[in-house]
């Protein structure tokens, strides 16, 4: 997920380049996408290059209650300003500016490189508590059998001996 900008940093400020992009497979650290899919713009903006666009990604998440991998494709929006770290007609060294983060910078050869930020938004769109289906209804406790498959055996109730003195003073009281 690379575009080399140079030309855009040379023209005016509103100068665009549009890309469809559409990555196989993507290995992004903790993020794992079977496929990278969509399209940016890249404008010339008074500091640098400005991307937007918006992306889907196919990633595997494991479902919290049965803990079955099952296939989900995110959608997200993206933006991210670029900053170059070289003066394209100069070639003096700039600095990044304050509110930049350091994989914000675009290099030495005006490639700008957008894998960091997809890798951010896909983490961030990926569900906190991912379900294979919303009645999915989880393991057993007890036994870790599938309950989406078959039920088990187990006791439904769990009395746990520390709450025998309340059960008893409730069931005194009932009576």
């Amino acid at each position: 997920m690379q575009f080399n900008v140079a030309s855009l940093l040379k023209g005016p400020v509103g100068v665009t380049q549009r890309h469809r992009l559409d990555e196989a497979s993507l290995s992004l650290d903790d993020a794992q996408a079977e496929r990278v899919w969509g399209h940016v713009t890249l404008m010339r903006v008074n500091d640098g290059i400005w991307a937007s666009g918006e992306f889907r990604a196919s990633v595997t998440c494991t479902c919290s209650r049965c803990l079955q991998p099952y296939g989900v494709t995110l959608r997200f929006p993206f933006e991210e300003t670029y900053y170059p770290s070289l003066d394209i007609n100069t070639g003096v060294a700039r600095s990044l500016p304050k509110e930049a983060e350091a994989d914000a910078a675009i290099d030495h050869h005006h490639i700008l490189d957008i894998s960091e930020a997809v890798r951010q938004d896909i983490i961030l769109a990926t569900p906190m508590k991912p379900l294979c289906r919303a009645n999915c209804a989880g393991i057993c406790s007890r036994c870790g059998r599938d309950l989406n498959h078959s039920s088990c055996t187990c006791p439904k109730e769990v009395e746990d001996p520390r709450w025998s003195p309340l059960l008893d003073m409730l069931s005194h009281r009932k009576t």
